[in-house]
């Protein structure tokens, strides 16, 4: 009697090796972009919650500038770094009586009035607050209204105000959504694995 022993067996050990290589692949990059999808959406309502801007703003300023793929399994997020511009936080005119003025349609003061500051409203959880020697004036190319100081006695010694960008407020709010991305990257990967796995056992 004879008994030939061969590679068969090892060969096809190495399949399942390969197959269970190359779900860990597949089930690492769609972990990234499924939960980067829901970490832009989890910090686009924490700036929010920090800061008096509208959602269309942020989520336009908070974009996914790179997804994963299988060479490489990294995404962005890219918040925008310019300041914004403080009427952006609630920008009101103020005005108070004066007998003889002629208003101002433009920055909505009426006939009898005149303009005494504008009010902000930046931090979500702080309270408006009165800039009285501030002043609105209209911004280039039909953009609206900007917050003005004036720094000199020029026509144009006058200083265009901002509050804080997309990006600070984005850097503060990953520091309390780090542990969940996280728990949130093992939990989906583990998810996903399980159905890569599957489908390699189809091929």
């Amino acid at each position: 009697m004879s008994y030939r022993v061969n590679a068969a067996a090892i060969t096809q050990a190495r399949q399942v090796i390969k197959g269970t290589e190359r779900a860990a692949r597949v089930a690492q990059f769609r972990t990234v972009n499924r939960v980067t999808k829901k970490l832009r959406t989890e910090a686009s309502k924490l700036i929010r919650d920090q800061v008096r801007l509208k959602k269309e703003y942020v989520d336009r300023h908070l974009k996914i500038t790179k997804t994963a793929s299988l060479e490489n399994p990294s995404s962005v997020i890219t918040a925008r770094y310019r300041p914004t511009r403080l009427m952006r936080f609630g920008g009101k005119q103020l005005s108070r009586q004066a007998r003889r003025a002629a208003g101002d349609p433009i920055r909505a003061i009426a006939p009898g009035r005149k303009q005494a500051g504008v009010s902000v409203h930046v931090s979500r959880q702080g309270s408006r607050k009165k800039m009285r020697k501030a002043f609105l004036l209209p911004l280039n190319k039909g953009n609206g209204f900007g917050v003005f100081v004036r720094t000199g006695e020029g026509r144009n010694s006058v200083e265009h105000l901002y509050g804080p960008s997309v990006n600070q407020v984005f850097r503060t709010s990953m520091k309390d959504l780090e542990p969940s991305v996280r728990r949130e990257l093992q939990a989906e990967f583990k998810r996903q694995f399980a159905f890569a796995r599957q489908q390699e056992t189809k091929r």
